[in-house]
């Protein structure tokens, strides 16, 4: 493989793409924001998220899912999946709903399997980077995997991987030196999802490591 498709210190893009997985499993502290973009028809449809993790090992996800019928977009639901103190839980709060229902679960891969895919698939992505043994599939199980050069983002200079997962082909975007994951493409469901690393005090407040209360309908 040319220098120019390979990382240095890495022989192959597996190897790296292990790397990368251990440095997010050995995180003490994890922080970003972002979004994924989808197509639903003609047009664009997007969730915005965030993520923190602190060093006891608790955990959130929120993001923010707009009607998915063009004229209602502006009709927002509000989730937030997490664990705190091993205890797990997703809390939705829909427009216009007197308060917000909360469903708590024996664990964490059960919580997160409920909002995997109500996030299109970015719960996933960084609880199973984060927290290795969360279910679903592992980065790791791409198939194909090569190095296609660097690309830039938002002024970090990143490698671009691309695999497969059966017949989809998937395009990954990861920093060079900090090895974070910016970008994760699917390109057979019209998915981009982008993300922001940053600090854990620019979205994480006294309150977001703190079990919110069971609802009575839960």
């Amino acid at each position: 493989m040319s220098g120019k498709h390979s990382s240095a210190g890495h022989a192959s893009a597996r190897q790296f793409l292990q790397a990368v997985l251990h440095r997010y499993a050995s995180l003490s502290e994890y922080a970003d924001c972002g979004q994924v973009q989808i197509w639903l028809g003609r047009l664009p449809y997007a969730i915005e998220f965030r993520t923190a993790r602190n060093s006891a090992g608790d955990f959130r996800f929120d993001f923010d899912c707009p009607h998915p019928y063009p004229p209602l977009r502006e009709r927002i639901s509000h989730y937030s999946l997490g664990w705190v103190a091993g205890e797990a839980y997703l809390r939705v709060d829909y427009p216009k709903a007197e308060q917000a229902l909360t469903r708590r679960f024996e664990n964490r891969e059960l919580a997160l399997a409920n909002a995997t895919g109500i996030s299109h698939g970015a719960a996933h992505t960084i609880a199973s980077l984060l927290f290795p043994g969360s279910g679903g599939r592992s980065l790791l199980e791409l198939k194909r995997l090569r190095f296609r050069g660097l690309k830039p983002v938002d002024g970090v200079d990143c490698y671009r991987l691309t695999g497969h997962w059966d017949r989809a082909r998937v395009t990954l975007l990861i920093g060079m030196h900090d090895l974070l994951l910016r970008e994760c493409t699917e390109h057979r469901w019209r998915s981009v999802e982008r993300r922001q690393p940053c600090e854990l005090s620019t979205v994480a407040g006294p309150e977001t490591f703190t079990l919110p209360p069971a609802s009575a309908e839960a």
